[in-house]
């Protein structure tokens, strides 16, 4: 848990120094938008290796079929909203990216997917298994 916490810190410091140096230019919706957008994507990613590890783990230790079924339909959910959010351009791409509704979409993806691994780290933790992240 700190570890996820200081991952998140770290990243937040870090996408809010980049339109400082100059990294991003500020764009029709600002860029606050453009920072908050960043930061929803590497949210995104990073949580989305937590969810495959606790996932696994859940699997191997025997978590009920409902939970596995609800954090993986969340999972599915996630991905849905993460394509969307990919179909108005990539952080890879700059200049050519709608930050507005990817960051809608993008947020919200990440959002469910925390659902997921939540879900998952309170069914680990009924069974007694310690979870890392």
């Amino acid at each position: 848990m700190i570890m996820k916490k200081a991952v998140t810190m770290l990243l937040i410091l870090m996408l809010a120094l980049i339109p400082v140096t100059g990294s991003v230019r500020a764009t029709s919706t600002g860029s606050g938008v453009v920072g908050a957008a960043l930061v929803w994507y590497y949210l995104y990613l990073h949580e989305n290796k937590t969810f495959s590890e606790l996932y696994n783990l859940s699997v191997q230790n025997g978590v009920d079929n409902e939970t596995l079924t609800l954090a993986h339909n969340l999972s599915v959910n996630a991905s849905r909203e993460f394509k969307t959010a990919l179909s108005f351009g990539t952080p890879k791409k700059l200049s050519r990216i709608r930050w507005l509704p990817f960051m809608m979409h993008v947020r919200k993806a990440y959002l469910n997917l925390m659902e997921a691994t939540e879900l998952l780290k309170k069914a680990l933790e009924k069974k007694g298994i310690e979870t890392s992240s």
